[in-house]
């Protein structure tokens, strides 16, 4: 039997959650969960690494390596193939206070009252999108 799922931990949900290409035909579109969006934001724009990651999404680093093999697959399928893309769902929850290591986070939710949509405690939901 397979070991349930562990929440994931988010900053905040994205401000923009739906992106379309243009100058052609879109064929169908892709959904990137919050916790995938969340670590294409610290690997790839905050430049953290894996292990730095892991322990602010408050998951291993074998789960972070796991979600970013899907994450990079999923914009690969929409850049190829001209696929519309969605961020939304996923079995998260946005961090209920602010922590040290967010001092200087651009996107933290405490600092930013714009970005604190989202669950601020496990059991919460997330808004519908």
């Amino acid at each position: 039997m397979a070991r349930p799922q562990k929440r994931r931990c988010i900053c905040s949900v994205p401000r923009v959650t739906d992106f379309a290409p243009q100058g052609c035909d879109v064929s169908g579109s892709v959904n990137l969960t919050y916790d995938e969006y969340e670590v294409i934001r610290l690997l790839d724009y905050r430049q953290m690494t894996q292990e730095e990651c892991a322990e602010r999404m408050q998951i291993s680093r074998p789960t972070v390596t796991r979600i970013y093999d899907e994450a990079r697959r999923k914009i690969a399928d929409m850049l190829a193939n001209g696929r519309a893309l969605t961020i939304a769902g996923g079995d998260v929850f946005v961090c209920p206070a602010m922590r040290p290591e967010c001092a200087g986070e651009e996107h933290c939710c405490h600092k930013n009252k714009e970005l604190s949509r989202g669950v601020r405690a496990v059991g919460d939901e997330l808004p519908d999108e």
